[in-house]
């Protein structure tokens, strides 16, 4: 894997750290918006659970193994997204808020290891 790749995966996963200590920050903070901040801060939490091989990621991974543990990621993602939105009516929190802010950028590395496999030799 390229040094451009490993740099983003690492600041993936930095960028959920930083938003899920944000969100229990805002939540002991704004009384009012509790439950939604809490309910953010446990989403994130959920995806940083999730994504712990992105912690330590070594950069001698390989693209195509890391476009399967990010498809890996992808797909329990959604699963948990669609139960969120089944929930929705119960829960009243930012959780699938949390969720659907993860999948985009998550989209958006899957993306950027496609291109980088595609200019790879095989």
């Amino acid at each position: 894997m390229n040094s451009t790749l490993h740099r983003a995966v690492a600041s993936f996963y930095n960028l959920i750290y930083e938003a899920q200590a944000f969100a229990s920050t805002m939540g002991r903070i704004d009384a009012s918006e509790q439950d939604r901040y809490l309910g953010r801060a446990e989403g994130l939490n959920w995806v940083l659970d999730r994504c712990q091989e992105f912690e330590d990621v070594d950069v001698t991974l390989t693209t195509a193994s890391m476009q399967k543990l990010l498809g890996d990621v992808k797909s329990d993602l959604d699963h948990e997204l669609s139960v969120q939105r089944r929930e929705k009516g119960r829960r009243a929190d930012g959780r699938e808020e949390a969720l659907i802010f993860v999948t985009d950028y998550l989209s958006s590395l899957i993306t950027a290891t496609e291109i980088e496999s595609a200019k790879s030799p095989v």
